[in-house]
């Protein structure tokens, strides 16, 4: 990082804002700083980012007489408490510190991984990566506010990510959506499932094959709904050593993703992949990254970079390099 002290400062400005505008859609703003500011990029662009990303946002009110949410495991996804939920984070992660709240928390808060399309996950490990803890008490109320689960059969099958993706796209590919946004179309696939009564859970799971599998559909696909899970899944890497139940999380996690494919309408095809040939030298694809104005491109570009540095998975480079060069 260039210089915290600016990232540190604009995490403050940026954190007097409400996580959602415009009718339900989630700022990007604190997230692509942190991404900005991991990439090396000049305290300019971070200055320059801050100043272009405020438009629309809406200010979040003193929580000077706003009372706390009393317990977040039994009042969740009401987003009209928003403020209750801050004001109750922030008072425990001061009394307890980070790991304490975290671990206490998360538990709570992973069935309802899918809020606002994964972007309080995804918030809430760039907070974590950041070390800011008013960061990471937005991101747990706003989790907390946006909270989306989906009430789907606990029933078990031997079958592999791939093979219960391709059983289920049917069901979507004509399906007819109300309009709405990402979360709208998420939860009327939930409600289709519950109703057929669909499992959707394998016996085994690992963090690896969904993580295997959102990169494959993603790259098969560049639907923005699927890179999503791609970042979903970096982040949830990063709040894993949080969980110590893992299990449970990780079918959290790929509910969430099936649910996320399903909402896309698409088709899914369990075809092998080859990535394209050549090098993968993520410097010239990061300084595009970092020269971006587009969100998704920075958020994805640094997902991928850190993702191909631990896995060296090709397909993270070519993700990364036709999203610079897209732009």
């Amino acid at each position: 990082m260039e210089d915290s002290k600016v990232l540190k400062r604009l995490l403050e400005q940026a954190g007097k804002y409400h996580p959602l505008y415009g009718g339900g859609l989630a700022t990007h703003l604190p997230m692509v700083l942190i991404a900005l500011d991991f990439l090396n990029a000049p305290k300019q662009k971070l200055e320059s980012t801050f100043k272009q990303s405020l438009d629309g946002l809406e200010l979040v009110a003193s929580l000077t007489g706003v009372t706390a949410v009393a317990d977040i495991e039994q009042d969740l996804g009401d987003s009209q408490k928003f403020a209750g939920y801050l004001k109750y984070f922030k008072t425990e992660l001061a009394s307890y510190g980070t790991h304490a709240v975290l671990k206490k928390s998360l538990p709570v808060l992973m069935p309802g991984i899918a809020a606002s399309a994964f972007h309080a996950l995804i918030r809430l490990a760039y907070a974590i990566e950041a070390n800011n803890q008013d960061e990471i008490a937005m991101a747990l109320a706003f989790w907390s506010a946006e909270y989306q689960p989906f009430s789907l059969s606990g029933g078990l099958t031997e079958e592999s990510l791939e093979n219960i993706l391709t059983r289920l796209a049917p069901l979507a590919e004509n399906y007819k959506f109300s309009p709405g946004i990402i979360v709208d179309r998420m939860n009327e696939i939930g409600e289709l499932l519950q109703c057929r009564g669909c499992v959707i859970q394998p016996r085994s799971i690992e963090l690896s094959a969904i993580r295997s599998l959102a990169l494959k559909a993603f790259y098969a696909n560049d639907d923005f709904t699927l890179l999503h899970a791609v970042t979903g899944c970096h982040a949830f890497s990063i709040i894993m050593p949080y969980l110590e139940n893992i299990e449970p999380a990780l079918k959290a996690l790929w509910q969430a993703i099936v649910v996320a494919y399903l909402s896309t309408g698409l088709a899914y095809e369990d075809a092998a992949i080859t990535p394209p040939e050549g090098h993968s030298d993520f410097t010239p694809v990061l300084a595009r990254a970092i020269e971006s104005t587009d969100a998704h491109v920075i958020k994805l570009a640094y997902t991928c970079f850190c993702e191909y540095t631990k896995f060296k998975e090709p397909l993270y480079y070519a993700v990364a390099q036709r999203a610079v060069l897209n732009d």
